[in-house]
């Protein structure tokens, strides 16, 4: 990658994470969703440890997605809104150098506060210490097809109405398959470990959203800056 690219990138990071720092807790939002639904959960539930249990692994993956779904709706639209995409874009840096700034900073703002608020979670619904375990590696692997899937679709519906509707019903059907092999890697990891089959797909399918998802969303933010 070019140097001035690898410099941008930079740039757009730290620029991304003071706007969020500035916003008054606003990029926390999905920090706060998930602690919401795992509580309202676990009360609707009856908050016994027995029956939360084996159903903790599957409730913490679906907070995780949901906390994560509404908030690409605005991972590219507000620099298209303020103009900012297109200074960027005349500025020389390529696209795709763009889209990897922009994941970057969301991993960090967004998907970061959830994985270091696990053990809390687990704590709350009574996991054990290995299926804890499984569940920080499932989303530590999964976490770069969570956000290039969700960047992609972003990028698709920028400047849409509806948007963030369109961007759920865009993205469930890529997160179906990560949500199979990532339970199916929890539950395997206290007898194969890291190196459960799950975790191998689940690593596959990283790579394959990663390798397809930034140049998709590349495409896409260029379709509408023309």
């Amino acid at each position: 990658m070019h140097s001035k690219n690898i410099h941008s990138i930079g740039g757009v990071i730290i620029r991304d994470i003071r706007i969020a720092v500035r916003s008054g807790g606003a990029w926390l939002m999905g920090l706060v969703f998930f602690a919401v639904f795992l509580s309202l959960t676990a009360i609707a539930l009856g908050g016994d440890f027995k029956t939360l249990r084996p159903l903790a692994p599957a409730l913490i993956w679906l907070a995780v997605v949901f906390s994560l779904l509404f908030s690409f709706e605005h991972l590219f639209a507000d620099d298209v809104r303020d103009s900012s995409l297109e200074h960027i874009k005349l500025s020389g840096m390529s696209m795709s150098a763009y889209v990897l700034a922009k994941i970057c900073a969301h991993w960090l703002l967004c998907i970061l506060p959830l994985i270091l608020a696990l053990p809390l979670a687990g704590l709350m619904l009574g996991l054990p210490e290995a299926l804890l375990m499984g569940l920080f590696v499932s989303l530590v692997i999964a976490s770069p097809a969570l956000v290039c899937y969700g960047a992609f679709a972003g990028a698709c519906l920028v400047g849409f109405r509806a948007g963030g509707f369109l961007l759920v019903v865009l993205t469930i059907p890529l997160l179906v398959p990560v949500l199979i092999f990532a339970l199916g890697g929890v539950i395997s990891y206290p007898e194969a470990g890291v190196l459960a089959p799950e975790f191998k797909a689940l690593a596959g399918i990283s790579l394959i959203a990663t390798a397809v998802g930034i140049p998709a969303a590349a495409a896409a933010l260029n379709t509408v800056m023309e």
